[in-house]
């Protein structure tokens, strides 16, 4: 027993007065037991310590205290007024059959206990529930590892926190692997090459591919095009003469590749061909058409360079790349060789088959885990960035309905750093690490997600590496608790 229920409790929030000196063991994210007496029996509500308070009346810093004259000569004041307290936030109600919503005001002078390391409440919070143990625990409990909800896992996830808040080793150490545990294969979209790509090697179980060997399909080469050239400088006699050219595009870049042979540049010969094929086109046309085609066609070569092919010239599949997971468990893509179109040009064609997949009633059983969420569908996306965005809005609809998870992660939640809204609200689970002052105030940001249970942003101001706020649907527990992780040696 650490202390008593104070004055002002409602069925949903309290306030806990420590006993003598318990300020000094007790801290904020700790789990609690409350017993409420209710017709001669015991009720217990299990509860979570947010917003820790100091009181002494005596040392008023805006007022006259004879023991703040006698502090300011260097004396101690008294604490036999010293009030501490914490804020409860209750979790819910401990029964036979699991957790239950709290209906009764909890009483004042109820008694409230301490949990410690045996009792594990994980262990009461999953009662009737399917749940999957994750490597996770408990911030201070390493024994209580955190359940999360099988059955969620399709309804997607968020994970958030600025550079250094361990978002990626999360991800690596804790998501994926109870992705695989619950029989979802992975792909795992590396924007900067360096967060997953290194980490994994070439296995039974997993395979590493670049991004600049798989063969975009022709709605996305056009894409690709297209936001490179400013949308073919608005002219479309030269949009309709790179669609021409785009037909038949893999069976082209196999062809070159053949034709350059060792140490040479099919991107260049590629190039060539399709400068040709698009003023050849031009110059067909009337005269009323051609002259600002072909002042289009100069404007969208100066844009244009051989270098910029570079990353459509794989050959590859996506359909290939999706085949691969019946004999593995994870595909990592490392997309550090392209540029952003190309890496979003990837992303659309690799997306666009998949939707297809769940379109046509398949059951995916994948998670598609989307490192540097906000390059595919920021705030405000333009280009093809609306196309991505669109396409990952269309995959989180379908996909709760076939088994298929989109993972995001991003440095943060709104704004310029965040990643859409129409996106962000299909994402029922988010994970919040240390987030980034941008997040700290104002409409959509984590803290307006976090501060109805009473975290603040100080708190999410100052979160170590490696500690997550766990909310959504995927978490058994209605209140959102602080987790943490051990990383072993051979992560």
């Amino acid at each position: 027993m650490v202390g008593r229920v104070a004055d002002g409790s409602t069925e949903s929030s309290a306030r806990l007065i420590l006993m003598k000196d318990f300020e000094k063991k007790v801290a904020a994210e700790e789990l609690v037991l409350i017993e409420n007496a209710v017709e001669g029996k015991v009720c217990k509500i299990l509860g979570v310590l947010r917003e820790g308070l100091g009181k002494n009346e005596f040392l008023s810093a805006s007022s006259y205290r004879p023991d703040v004259a006698y502090m300011k000569l260097g004396g101690e004041p008294s604490g036999a007024r010293e009030v501490y307290s914490f804020a409860i936030k209750p979790i819910g109600v401990v029964t036979e059959e699991g957790l239950d919503q709290n209906r009764l005001i909890i009483q004042p002078r109820a008694p409230v206990y301490i949990l410690e390391d045996e009792d594990n409440p994980m262990e009461w919070i999953v009662k009737g529930l399917d749940v999957l143990w994750t490597k996770a625990h408990i911030e201070r409990h390493e024994s209580w590892k955190v359940p999360v909800v099988k059955n969620f896992i399709p309804y997607h996830v968020g994970v958030y926190g600025t550079t250094g808040s361990g978002k990626s080793w999360f991800t690596r150490y804790i998501l994926i692997p109870l992705y695989i545990s619950a029989g979802y294969r992975i792909i795992v979209l590396d924007w900067s090459g360096t967060d997953y790509a290194p980490y994994y090697q070439n296995s039974d179980d997993t395979e590493v591919i670049k991004i600049t060997d798989i063969a975009m399909d022709e709605e996305s080469v056009l894409s690709y095009f297209e936001d490179k050239t400013y949308d073919f400088a608005k002219n479309n006699n030269v949009k309709d003469a790179f669609d021409e050219f785009i037909e038949g595009w893999t069976g082209k870049v196999e062809n070159v590749k053949e034709t350059a042979g060792e140490g040479g540049r099919p991107e260049k010969i590629l190039y060539d061909m399709m400068r040709r094929h698009v003023e050849s086109v031009v110059n067909t046309l009337d005269t009323r058409s051609r002259q600002p085609a072909v002042r289009a066609v100069r404007r969208v070569f100066r844009r244009l360079k051989a270098e910029d092919l570079a990353p459509l010239m794989g050959t590859l599949p996506v359909e290939e790349v999706y085949r691969r997971l019946s004999e593995k468990k994870m595909i990592v893509i490392d997309m550090s060789s392209a540029l952003s179109e190309g890496k979003l040009g990837f992303f659309l064609s690799l997306s666009n088959y998949l939707y297809s997949l769940m379109e046509a009633g398949n059951n995916l059983n994948l998670s598609l885990v989307i490192d540097e969420a906000p390059q595919y569908t920021p705030w405000s996306p333009k280009g093809i960035q609306e196309a991505s965005t669109e396409m990952i809005k269309n995959l989180a609809a379908l996909g709760r309905k076939r088994m298929f998870n989109l993972t995001l992660i991003s440095q943060g939640v709104k704004g310029d750093i965040g990643i859409n809204a129409s996106v962000r609200r299909n994402l029922t689970s988010n994970f919040f690490g240390r987030i980034h002052p941008l997040d700290a105030s104002g409409e959509g940001g984590a803290l307006e997600w976090l501060a109805p249970y009473g975290i603040t942003a100080d708190q999410l101001l100052q979160l170590k590496p490696g500690r997550f706020y766990f909310t959504g649907l995927m978490n058994p527990s209605p209140i959102p608790l602080l987790i943490t992780y051990r990383v072993e040696a051979h992560v």
